[in-house]
């Protein structure tokens, strides 16, 4: 179930415009310890539920994966670890905000929509510390931008971290 959900969402980021060839991913948190990734270099085109990737807390497939998991699979391992309230987690190179990203700067709150979403402007963080506890501390919103990368964001599931992704 979860493994079919995981890949319908990965086609909505393409379907929107927020994801090409095999960049970006999407996350949901199994149980307490696991969570599922899109696999490394795997073209969304080709995903199916069977080439998700389980990984632990760590960031480390589980025994038995055949396939690597994302690139990102560390920054999404330490939201798990440190946000036991994430239940999913996507990162994606959307075209206006990594512009943002790649400036250096955040998004401010102009849009009442925005301001709906993610409770305020949305932050930047150092490419260095993707995930790292500077990005995270004293900010509770569900998207923050990755100097000079792209966009994380996260939800109580997947399908809600897709929902803001898309906003």
């Amino acid at each position: 179930m979860i493994r079919r959900e995981l890949t319908e969402l990965h086609q909505i980021l393409v379907r929107a415009g927020l994801v090409v060839r095999t960049a970006g991913n999407v996350s949901a948190r199994v149980g307490e310890d696991h969570f599922l990734i899109k696999p490394s270099g795997l073209p969304y085109d080709e995903l199916t539920p069977d080439s998700m990737v389980l990984c632990d807390l760590e960031g480390k497939a589980v025994d038995g994966e055949a396939l690597k998991p994302s690139s990102d699979v560390f920054a999404h391992a330490y939201v798990y670890r440190h946000r036991p309230d994430v239940g999913g987690v996507v990162h994606t190179h959307s075209p206006y905000a990594t512009v943002w990203a790649a400036r250096g700067e955040p998004i401010p709150c102009v849009l009442t929509a925005m301001a709906d979403e993610f409770g305020g402007g949305i932050p930047i963080g150092p490419f260095a510390l993707i995930g790292g506890d500077e990005t995270l501390a004293g900010h509770r919103g569900p998207a923050v931008l990755m100097r000079d990368h792209g966009v994380f964001t996260i939800g109580g599931t997947a399908r809600a971290a897709v929902k803001a992704a898309v906003m």
